[in-house]
């Protein structure tokens, strides 16, 4: 990561967990994020870090926009209560196959993470998406 990236610092380092700090600029400000993973377990209920790098954008903090045409309140997040502002971000389907645990953290989920702030800045001055990709379905939708 350091190589790549040394805007960001790893802060937390454990036998099965690592967390990083540091900073991204999007189109008109700079971001300051955290992004956590860890080992996978066989856990059925794994932590969201175990599956994939979580990435959040600390400050400044998303702006959620009830009334934008498209992917209101926030685009392209997996909403966690209670502060939607502190959501982990949406970079790549899962469900496709997009990353891998073989794949490193710095050639991958930090430039998405920059496209994603260039996104998320064209949405918030817009209100439209432009960034792509497609929404996890919900239990319900996945039933029917």
């Amino acid at each position: 990561m350091q190589r790549h990236w040394p805007g960001f610092a790893l802060a937390e380092e454990t036998f099965d967990k690592a967390v990083w700090f540091g900073s991204l600029a999007g189109l008109e400000r700079t971001y300051r994020l955290m992004i956590e993973y860890g080992q996978p377990t066989k856990a059925a209920a794994d932590e969201m870090w175990r599956r994939f790098p979580v990435v959040r954008v600390l400050s400044p903090r998303l702006e959620p926009r009830f009334d934008a045409p498209e992917e209101a309140p926030l685009p392209h997040v997996y909403f966690t209560e209670p502060d939607l502002t502190l959501s982990p971000l949406c970079l790549f389907d899962p469900e496709a196959g997009e990353w891998s645990h073989d794949d490193l953290i710095a050639l991958t989920t930090v430039p998405w993470a920059a496209d994603w702030l260039a996104c998320y800045e064209g949405w918030l001055a817009t209100g439209r998406w432009h960034g792509g990709g497609r929404h996890a379905r919900t239990p319900e939708e996945k039933a029917s």
